[in-house]
């Protein structure tokens, strides 16, 4: 009797062991695979864990990832239609862990928050939101129980952020959800991630999912220069080749006028047979040569369009394969590209979005004014100028489309040249001319100008210019538009 009370014990006790969150070398290195895209490597190495420790839990929590990148990168609906049933078989897994490890909580909501995510990117909105509600209350216990545990605050830190700037005819449903944060604090959450991953040996895999993270919160919502500044300089000099934060990185140069930067990370990076294939560089690439009017530009947009299996930005790309169309005096090919536009991916996008309404139109660009965008897209504004008041003159845009877009895009150049009190009148003309136009001009107008009057440090008529964003009729970019308005406001609450 006493023989198998001892071995009951043991086997008690052997069983609660297996039953175990253990992110031990060969986890930590499946988990760096992972965020480096290269799945088939990842895999062999939990298929290994899974044999020598089949009750590490670590090993289920990571397979999801893959799952996750592999649905938001890729979005191949067969490969959504397979792998949905991986959620509920992992959380069931998940649930029966070590409830004392600050894994136990944590895994559970990041499963339930990457899968809302994917849910998002596959138009099942309200899977999403209860996926959401479900981890935060997760994450929030978890804080709660283990506050030193810093993988919880990365994921705090970007539902805070996202949760934001929720538009205010939605706040109800996230105050019913007893959801709260800032964009500010997420940042600053973030940003305290990214710092202990840096010095901390314990958290520093840790570092590239957090940098990740923070260029999406930096360059969609927070619009801080001077921490995407900082942002971008961790980014340049980072050792090694990640496709995530070339991505980043590629993306934050774009936006901060250094093109040339931006096609010279993308150009460099190596390809490799072991990495999940991330076709939106590729897009990234022939937007960038665009930019710089490259005529290999289209090269590139072509091969995210016959790789790529998912609907997200096959407008975008159809739309820049008819600009370049035009750009080499190809007509033509441009009707022919937005007819694609027309039947080809979806319009969630706010990009998608711009890229339907003309095909719809049916106008072409004034060749001036695209090529002035384009430059300034790439940040070569003085090139941009002269297109539009040397090579060019207000005589040469008749339509009410290409009237508004000028003073607009003169505007802008200004603005991010630098010269913002030159760039204020052009979008207050903006905003007169276009206040009924469905066009984007004025919305962005207002937009622009509630940031300049923010940096002044002028508030009120920031808050102006923020609210009044919402007010205009236009479809393109409005989601975006709105925001961004919207984290405006929320910069700027109480000043």
């Amino acid at each position: 009797m006493k023989y198998f009370i001892v071995l009951f014990i043991f086997l008690q006790v052997t069983l609660k062991s297996f039953a175990a969150f253990d992110f031990n070398s060969n986890c930590r290195n499946a988990y760096e695979d992972i965020v480096s895209l290269k799945f088939k490597a990842a895999k062999t190495k939990l298929d290994s864990e899974k044999k020598v420790n089949p009750g590490n839990d670590i090993s289920v929590f990571l397979e999801n990832y893959i799952d996750f990148f592999t649905l938001i990168i890729g979005e191949d609906q067969n490969d959504y239609t397979s792998l949905q049933k991986n959620k509920d078989l992992r959380l069931r897994q998940l649930e029966k862990g070590d409830s004392q490890s600050p894994w136990f909580l944590y895994s559970q909501a990041e499963v339930n928050l990457q899968w809302a995510f994917v849910h998002v990117k596959f138009g099942e909105y309200l899977s999403a939101v209860g996926e959401i509600n479900k981890a935060y209350k997760l994450l929030e216990d978890n804080q709660h129980k283990h506050p030193g545990f810093l993988p919880n605050m990365k994921s705090m830190g970007l539902l805070h952020a996202i949760i934001g700037t929720v538009p205010d005819n939605y706040k109800w449903a996230v105050n019913i959800m007893g959801i709260e944060g800032t964009i500010s604090q997420g940042v600053k959450e973030l940003n305290i991630v990214v710092a202990q991953s840096q010095t901390n040996s314990e958290y520093n895999y840790l570092l590239t999912e957090s940098l990740f993270l923070l260029s999406f919160v930096e360059l969609n919502l927070s619009k801080d220069k001077d921490n995407i500044e900082k942002l971008y300089t961790i980014l340049k000099y980072l050792p090694g080749y990640n496709p995530l934060l070339t991505f980043a990185k590629a993306s934050i140069a774009i936006k901060t006028s250094r093109n040339n930067d931006a096609i010279s990370f993308l150009e460099k990076r190596p390809e490799s047979a072991e990495e999940y294939s991330f076709y939106y560089l590729d897009l990234l690439t022939g937007e960038a040569k665009l930019n710089r009017l490259d005529m290999d530009a289209d090269v590139y947009i072509k091969k995210y369009i016959d790789n790529f299996k998912g609907k997200s930005y096959v407008k975008t790309a159809y739309q820049k394969l008819g600009w370049f169309s035009l750009l080499v005096g190809d007509y033509d090919g441009y009707r022919k590209n937005m007819g694609l536009v027309l039947s080809k991916g979806n319009d969630i996008a706010d990009e998608d979005k711009q890229a339907q309404k003309e095909a719809e139109n049916g106008e072409a660009p004034n060749l001036k004014l695209l090529k002035a965008r384009l430059l300034f897209d790439g940040g070569y504004y003085l090139q941009a100028m002269t297109m539009l008041v040397k090579d060019g003159n207000a005589k040469d845009f008749t339509t009410e489309k290409d009237q508004l877009e000028f003073t607009y895009r003169l505007g802008r150049i200004y603005h991010s040249w630098g010269k913002p009190n030159d760039a204020i009148p052009y979008y207050e003309m903006t905003i007169e001319k276009g206040a009924k136009s469905t066009y984007y001009f004025a919305a962005n107008a207002s937009l622009n100008l509630g940031l300049i009057y923010e940096v002044k440090k002028d508030f009120k008529k920031a808050r102006k210019y923020f609210e009044l964003c919402p007010s205009f009729k236009n479809k393109e970019y409005r989601n975006s538009i709105g925001q961004k308005a919207k984290a405006g406001l929320n910069r700027i609450e109480g000043k």
